[in-house]
């Protein structure tokens, strides 16, 4: 009945939407970028001129004016996203979806990022607190003035949204927190595989990265069940794929053309329509000070992007920023911990729901943090009497100044300036990157960095005993031992979520580095040439070469001898490019390995690894064929393998009775696997293949992505080059049932260069709207496929390429 009933209101959605977009209310809904209006709270006149991209230039004669003007072109252009992700982020999904809701909000009231917001936001500097406030008002007065329709997704969903507030920022802050963290799934993924393998097997998975040291993997046997590891990893979801970062780089002018620095960005994250990114400039007509980036529709400030005087981009370097623990009650009330029992703090949520009664949510908290193990039905019978799970993350303590640094960060015109942001930056750490029109260039890697103490052996790998203090968090790493360095001597700084500290340094980051295949090639491709241009960066930016595949190949070709499609890839150089039948019969063939060689031992828990391991990948083909004449691994992509009889002991399939199978049988097996798929799906001629025709990027709508006919209204897609070792991303499904679809990209691309800085590009995957019936929904969608960008100069108060200017007056 449950199933009919969605069916039903499925049906009733799309009838809906069709009525409404044949009364012409849908179109009616667009809003108005040219006119006068008087509104309520500004200080003085706000201009917010577009131009052709319909980029807002907001001008105004104060800081809180242009927030206020910012908040108004936001909600003009993504209400609808700014409203579902606030509502994602306080828990409030079932108001509007009804009983499919409660899973997220109970997930989400369970963290509590609304209350962390709260609480952040009243000790924030009253001038920070004024920003957000004119921010809301301005965001409030479209929702007030606006006479027109809603846009078109309120209007299938039935529902108004409600004023914006101050503290509704900080939540949405809380949930770009949350995309960029994620070690606690790779706590539970190590655990769930301990149920099946060997600590070492385990390390061979996730195995330490070159120069690192860690003690071996302890097992914690007993401490939790698999069906409740299983339940763990179901609520906090998968881990985020390779691929999933950043790129950023800087040089000084000792590597450019015209003596003067360049500085490039771009963050890789799921995509979807409209994009999280919104461009925008910001003129000061005061002081005459612009700045110019990508904001999150929310936010009041420039995240990425340039002033007149500097330039920065940001990177994640995936810190260990999150810990499981778990917790031993005693008693209906209380936990253990090292000082004896210890009372829950408790507090009472009610859920509304669309069509049915109230939800009641008792939420408890330990020490550490919330109860996480509550949100999962029957929790309590799959982890067994007397333990539940929480979660420590820094992003739900109570102080959080990163308003405060993005103010500051945006008004900053030295490197002085630009260290006192990052000071104030409390969320997931980031590889903050800097150039100036002095010449300079810098880095900075700012965060709450959790230190542990050094007999700890689990070190954030594992689910932790919450009842000893031997696992509990000893502070935090000293601002001043933060990562830094400013104007290095090699004049070139870049980062791709690789690591970033030598091997000496003293402090513990996190071992959930990225493998260094991008951050590799990029460092290889600016030391090469001292003259460097815009252009030359706007290539690296399309760089679609696998130096992972360049890494494997010649070890999978080894093992396979004569065979027609080895035979192809032979003279490939490694480009992802969409129009190659290389790239599909690698990524086909190496999948197809990779899972013989780890699906018999992991079972069950192989549909949650299928990332592919390409240490593990090449370390076996390696130690089987070592003596034989094969490419040395001395170029600067290859990566150290592993242990030989570890790697060895991979490759025969524990399923089988009387064989030994070894790596090299299972590359010539897979192989073969591989062109029986790919004929089955796209014929018997290898040279009618493209990797384009299966790797399709999709950028979906949340939540109409998912349905039918809405998702071809509400979404954007086509072919994509790349994949998830280039330095142009790109997503790659491990599914068996749609294999190869990619979801993440590059979600911005900036280039700043500091010998004219009004010659910048800038660049998003969708446009600057999120209605689909406007010209901006998608318009710079062909210009990121093609990996160009345009210019969105300062040099004047309004854009040259005007397409409109709406005044803002103050209410008489």
């Amino acid at each position: 009945m449950a199933l009919i009933g969605r069916i039903f209101l499925f049906i009733l959605f799309l009838a809906v939407g069709a009525a409404l977009m044949g009364l012409g209310l849908v179109r009616g809904s667009l809003p108005d970028y040219s006119g006068t209006i008087e509104v309520a709270g500004p200080l003085a006149p706000i201009v917010i001129a577009r131009d052709s991209h319909a980029v807002p230039h907001v001008s105004a004669a104060s800081e809180a004016d242009l927030a206020f003007g910012l908040g108004y072109a936001h909600a003009q252009d993504r209400l609808f996203q700014m409203d579902i992700n606030r509502r994602i982020g306080r828990g409030r999904m079932a108001e509007i979806l009804g009983t499919q809701g409660l899973g997220i909000d109970r997930y989400f009231r369970t963290l509590g990022f609304a209350h962390a917001a709260e609480s952040a936001f009243a000790a924030l500097p009253g001038e920070t607190q004024a920003l957000l406030q004119a921010y809301a008002a301005g965001a409030n007065a479209f929702m007030r003035n606006n006479r027109g329709p809603l846009p078109p997704e309120f209007l299938i969903l039935g529902y108004r949204p409600e004023f914006w507030s101050p503290v509704d920022t900080l939540v949405w802050q809380k949930m770009m927190w949350f995309d960029l963290s994620g070690n606690a799934r790779h706590e539970v993924a190590r655990a769930q595989l301990l149920t099946k393998l060997t600590p070492a097997q385990v390390t061979s998975l996730y195995p330490t990265y070159e120069g690192d040291s860690e003690p071996p993997l302890p097992t914690l046997a007993g401490l939790m069940e698999p069906e409740a590891l299983n339940q763990l990893a179901a609520l906090l979801g998968p881990e985020k794929p390779p691929g999933y970062g950043s790129n950023n780089w800087v040089v000084s002018g000792a590597h450019t053309k015209s003596g003067k620095p360049l500085l490039a960005n771009d963050p890789h994250l799921g995509l979807t329509t409209p994009s999280i990114w919104y461009l925008a400039r910001l003129h000061n007509t005061a002081t005459g000070e612009n700045v110019v980036g990508v904001t999150f529709p929310g936010t009041p400030a420039i995240i990425l992007g340039r002033n007149d005087h500097i330039a920065w981009g940001f990177t994640n370097t995936f810190p260990d920023s999150q810990d499981l623990f778990v917790e031993k009650l005693v008693g209906e009330t209380h936990y253990l911990t090292p000082d004896g029992p210890k009372p829950f703090d408790m507090r009472e949520e009610v859920i509304h729901v669309r069509g049915g009664a109230p939800v009641h949510l008792t939420v408890r908290s330990t020490r550490h943090g919330p109860v996480v193990s509550d949100v999962q039905p029957g929790a309590a019978e799959i982890l067994g009497d007397g333990h539940v799970v929480a979660l420590q993350w820094t992003a739900l303590e109570a102080q959080d100044e990163a308003p405060v640094a993005l103010r500051v960060l945006n008004t900053a015109k030295t490197f002085d300036a630009f260290l006192e942001a990052g000071k104030h930056y409390f969320g997931p750490q980031q590889n903050m990157i800097y150039a100036d029109t002095a010449g300079n260039i810098g880095y900075f890697a700012p965060a709450k960095v959790p230190v542990r103490r050094p007999d700890n052996r689990v070190m954030g790998r594992l689910p932790s005993p919450g009842w000893e203090a031997l696992y509990d968090w000893q502070g935090y790493i000293p601002i001043e031992d933060l990562p830094l360095r400013f104007n290095p001597k090699s004049g070139i700084i870049a980062t791709a979520n690789e690591k970033i500290v030598d091997d000496d340094y003293p402090h513990f980051l996190t071992r959930d580095w990225s493998l260094p295949y991008r951050g590799n090639r990029i460092r290889a491709v600016l030391s090469a040439s001292d003259q460097h241009d815009i252009d030359s960066f706007a290539a690296l930016h399309a760089d679609i070469v696998s130096d992972m595949a360049r890494d494997l190949l010649p070890w999978m070709l080894a093992a396979v001898g004569d065979h027609p499609l080895a035979e192809r890839l032979k003279g490939w150089d490694g480009a992802m490019d969409k129009d190659l039948a290389e790239p599909l019969i690698f990524q086909t063939w190496v999948r197809a390995y990779y899972k013989r060689l780890v699906a018999d031992e992991l079972d069950e828990l192989f549909d949650g690894q299928r990332r592919l391991r390409p240490q593990l990948i090449k370390s076996g083909l390696y130690w089987e064929q070592a003596g034989d004449t094969l490419p040395a691994d001395d170029t600067y992509y290859a990566l150290p393998v592993l242990d030989r009889s570890l790697s060895l002991l991979w490759c025969d399939d524990v399923t089988t009775v009387g064989t030994v199978e070894t790596c090299l049988m299972l590359a010539r097996e897979a192989l073969d696997e591989a062109e029986a798929i790919l004929t089955a799906r796209y014929g018997s001629d290898a040279n009618a293949w493209r990797w384009g025709t299966a790797h399709q990027l999709t950028q979906g709508h949340r939540p109409f992505g998912q349905l039918p006919y809405l998702r071809d209204i509400f979404s954007l897609s086509g072919e994509q080059s790349g994949g998830r070792y280039t330095i142009n991303v790109a997503g790659n499904s491990t599914s068996d049932a749609s294999p190869h679809l990619s979801s993440f990209g590059a979600s911005y691309r900036g280039i700043f260069d500091f010998s004219d800085l009004n010659r910048s590009r800038f660049v998003q995957p969708t446009g600057q709207s999120g209605h689909p019936l406007s010209p901006y929904f998608g318009d710079q969608f062909p210009l990121w496929q093609k990996t160009e960008g345009f210019e969105i100069p300062t040099d004047t108060p309004l854009p040259r390429d005007l397409i409109g200017v709406l005044e803002l007056r103050p209410a008489r």
